[in-house]
């Protein structure tokens, strides 16, 4: 592959809120460039600084803002998902951009595990129990563990990858299904791919656990629906510690309903978040939720400046970057259900405060 070298660069704004170690560590990796650093809420500030600078390191996701910067050739957005800008025209206009993904799969690997171990364990209705007091509970006999059950895993990137180390360790049979036809970073699984012309029916067909860790893009919405559903085991479970609308939310529904589904857990849904006290999520059976809070990793800063490190070495030396957004990446938003009902995120916070003393 020919490469072609880039110039030095000489500005770079950062809206990370990091700590001053790991700031000073960003700032020694682009010396002898100034790297001037913003507070994202600082809007006036960030705008004068896309006037002047090549590369900006920042929290959160970009806007157009950033399309219309005229010197600005690399962002990096020290987040995972960044399908919230994503539409087609950001790749016509030859901006570079870069995520964090991976820096924080280990901890999300474990939510999903999290949520199949409560899920088979029946975890929701043992805790009921124990609150009244009462020993045992209705069908305990017929609860199986994780060790030799199915699982189909979709997206093998840093989340996927470490959920099916950690499915082969419990000796699971592990099913994975991604979108490029590479082999699987894990052995020992078996592989899918859309690139290969499989269906992600094809991976799921007998599945007793389905786990999305894939990213949203306009090839993956709704991708698991009522046909996806009905290929898995009956009474099956799905995890999704990814986005809500990799999933047919009425789809799931139905599914949980009728018993087809055993049951579900999920650390995102869809609409906007925080919830609706009264949207119907709340009350579906057998469903576990979680309010978008993955535990941190201790090291999740030290992470993502690994990333930008090789990242700015590659930019340099004009090799293609790690997480960077393609084509294929693009994801037009669709329109959303009614959402939290006129209550913002404080509001929430302050009834947890008051109701989960």
């Amino acid at each position: 592959m020919t490469t072609t070298s880039r110039p030095p660069i000489t500005r770079v704004l950062a809206t990370v809120d990091w700590s001053e170690k790991h700031r000073r560590g960003l700032a020694e990796l682009f010396a002898p460039a100034e790297v001037r650093f913003a507070k994202r809420s600082e809007r006036g500030e960030v705008l004068r600084e896309l006037e002047r600078v090549e590369v900006a390191v920042i929290k959160g996701t970009i806007d157009e803002a950033y399309l219309k910067a005229p010197r600005l050739r690399w962002v990096h957005c020290d987040q995972s998902g960044l399908d919230s800008f994503a539409p087609p025209h950001l790749f016509d206009t030859g901006l570079m951009v870069t995520s964090s993904a991976g820096r924080s799969g280990p901890v999300l690997a474990e939510h999903a595990l999290f949520f199949m171990l409560a899920l088979c364990y029946r975890f929701p209705l043992q805790y009921r129990a124990q609150r009244l007091r009462v020993w045992g509970t209705p069908g305990q006999e017929a609860t199986r563990g994780l060790y030799g059950r199915s699982i189909c895993i979709v997206g093998i990137g840093g989340t996927g990858t470490e959920l099916a180390r950690m499915c082969l360790a419990l000796n699971m049979d592990v099913t994975v299904y991604r979108r490029r036809a590479l082999p699987s970073p894990v052995p020992g699984v078996r592989l899918f791919s859309k690139d290969a012309g499989d269906h992600v029916g094809d991976a799921l067909d007998g599945a007793e656990f389905l786990a999305l860790c894939a990213s949203l893009n306009d090839e993956s919405y709704h991708l698991i629906g009522r046909e996806e559903i009905a290929r898995m085991r009956r009474g099956g479970f799905i995890v999704n510690v990814a986005r809500a609308q990799l999933v047919d939310m009425d789809a799931m529904a139905d599914a949980l309903r009728s018993g087809q589904l055993g049951g579900a857990g999920s650390d995102v849904l869809d609409p906007d978040e925080p919830l609706s006290p009264f949207h119907r999520a709340w009350s579906l059976p057998n469903m576990l939720i979680t309010p978008h809070v993955t535990p941190q990793m201790p090291d999740r800063a030290a992470r993502t400046l690994e990333i930008v490190t090789e990242n700015h070495r590659r930019y340099l030396a004009g090799e293609p970057l790690i997480n960077q957004l393609t084509r294929r990446d693009a994801f037009t938003p669709r329109a959303r259900g009614r959402g939290p009902g006129g209550l913002g995120e404080r509001a929430y916070r302050y009834l947890a405060r008051l109701f989960l003393r």
